[in-house]
């Protein structure tokens, strides 16, 4: 389950954050962004997390998930476009594919067309990896928010 040594580094960013506000009391909140691309199950990325902040200041932070749905750009004619869900659940059902999306989702450009002018010369813009978008900390009488990018990989 690599979700959980994901959650540690997320974990380690969010500590940076809380070491980092002044009067810091607990983690209220942490906002995450999960590129669909990375085939990250958000609820065990969820549940690992529970699991690694136990007495932490994180213990007990509401958990927030965003998806962000993938985006490609021909590098032949600049064209951007998102897949179709049919797109998406092709690939997240064959076993072969979703496992080579899952080790190395640059893979996926291998197999991909521009719409619009047959090119095959396609990158990822966005789709990848996990981003802590955000973490609220509640400090001595306020509660802040703190933005921090501990991204392993774009949103």
């Amino acid at each position: 389950m690599h979700e959980t040594s994901i959650a540690l580094s997320i974990l380690a960013a969010v500590e940076d954050v809380f070491h980092d506000t002044p009067g810091a009391r607990r983690v209220a909140r942490i906002k995450l962004q999960i590129g669909m691309l990375s085939l990250i199950d958000p609820e065990a990325l969820r549940f690992a997390l529970r699991v690694v902040s136990r007495g932490t200041p994180a213990e007990g932070a509401e958990i927030e998930i965003e998806m962000i749905e993938p985006r490609f750009r021909c590098k032949d004619c600049g064209y951007e476009w998102e897949p179709s869900h049919e797109d998406i659940k092709r690939i997240s059902e064959d076993p072969e594919l979703s496992t080579l999306v899952h080790i190395h989702p640059d893979a996926l450009v291998q197999y991909l067309q521009c719409p619009r002018c047959g090119g095959n010369r396609v990158e990822i813009i966005r789709g990848l990896g996990v981003v802590l978008h955000s973490v609220d900390i509640e400090a001595d009488g306020e509660k802040s928010a703190r933005q921090r990018d501990a991204s392993s990989g774009e949103g």
